[in-house]
């Protein structure tokens, strides 16, 4: 559920967890279809002042090596959505194409919830 979706509606939630989130736009070179994606994503000022409205505890997980989400942008979406940050190296994006099929973070963080 992104968060976009949770401030146009108003949705509080007790947890957030957040998989190579990001708060600033990006351009992927020759992938309009990932630029769109990411452009109707992003967060207004007003919908970024919500979020600790709405949500209980967030957490946000990302790696140094993804291969769609630059580093940098990912190191700063924690501080953004006031998230505890968890970096977990070498884990990509965090899907197949990384070679991860669970991640136990997660259930770890679900657990806390």
């Amino acid at each position: 559920m992104s968060l976009k979706y949770l401030c146009k509606n108003n949705i509080a939630i007790r947890g957030y967890i957040s998989l190579a989130g990001f708060g600033e736009p990006f351009v992927n070179e020759g992938r309009d279809d990932l630029n769109n994606v990411i452009a109707l994503l992003r967060l207004t000022d007003e919908e970024l002042a919500k979020v600790p409205k709405l949500i209980g505890k967030a957490y946000s997980i990302y790696s140094d090596d993804d291969h769609i989400v630059p580093f940098d942008i990912l190191k700063k979406y924690p501080t953004i959505i006031g998230a505890e940050d968890r970096f977990i190296p070498g884990i990509g994006h965090m899907g197949k194409k990384s070679g991860l099929e669970e991640l136990p973070e997660v259930i770890d963080i679900v657990k806390e919830i």
